[in-house]
């Protein structure tokens, strides 16, 4: 199993553009702490507080290099889906996560460069309550079960790994695809917009 966190940066000095949240940015480490990669969203003046606006977030490495890209169209209504498409290099889809509609349940489906589902993160239903982990389970998709989970996007309450203050902490096999991984970080940057930004 392959951990590796995201947390989300904080700026020192924080701009106001039409009375909005300052553009967002993420720090990714890996399970010993090193910083892999960057990722910071792509310039937007207004709606940044707003979970159904369009986004782009820049995925960099170390040196600065542009390596995932994060695009959210926008959505119209609270009952449209959230998708998300991620691309790499920049302007070449590798995967994509869009979400089941749930009234209660926070459900996505994850599927490959061709849009074919590949398989499923299912959350709680209660994905809000405090002091506990909060897990959404990467499941396959005739599973149901989370006991037939093969990886977690973790929300956690404490986290005493070689990230402390981690917002979330990301598990999936080695042998996963480096796309699937991709798609995966993509998938928890668009449940922390989704499910957190506007709570924090």
């Amino acid at each position: 199993m392959f951990t590796i966190t995201v947390s989300k940066d904080h700026p020192e000095c924080i701009e106001v553009c039409c009375e909005v949240q300052p553009n967002r940015s993420y720090s990714v480490k890996d399970d010993s702490g090193n910083k892999v990669f960057s990722v910071t969203e792509a310039d937007d003046c207004c709606g940044s507080q707003y979970a159904e606006r369009f986004f782009v977030m820049n995925v960099t490495d170390n040196l600065n290099r542009e390596v995932i890209r994060l695009v959210h169209p926008s959505v119209c209504t609270r009952c449209s889906s959230h998708e998300l498409e991620v691309q790499s290099p920049p302007g070449t889809p590798i995967g994509y996560v869009r979400q089941n509609w749930h009234i209660l349940l926070p459900k996505f489906t994850v599927e490959n460069e061709r849009g074919e589902p590949e398989f499923k993160i299912m959350g709680p239903s209660v994905f809000w309550t405090c002091c506990t982990d909060v897990n959404f389970e990467l499941v396959p998709l005739n599973a149901a079960a989370v006991e037939r989970s093969f990886g977690r996007i973790i929300n956690p309450s404490y986290w005493a790994g070689p990230n402390p203050g981690a917002n979330f902490v990301l598990e999936f096999p080695s042998s996963l695809q480096v796309k699937m991984k991709a798609t995966v970080l993509g998938a928890c940057i668009l449940i922390h917009n989704m499910y957190y930004e506007n709570k924090q």
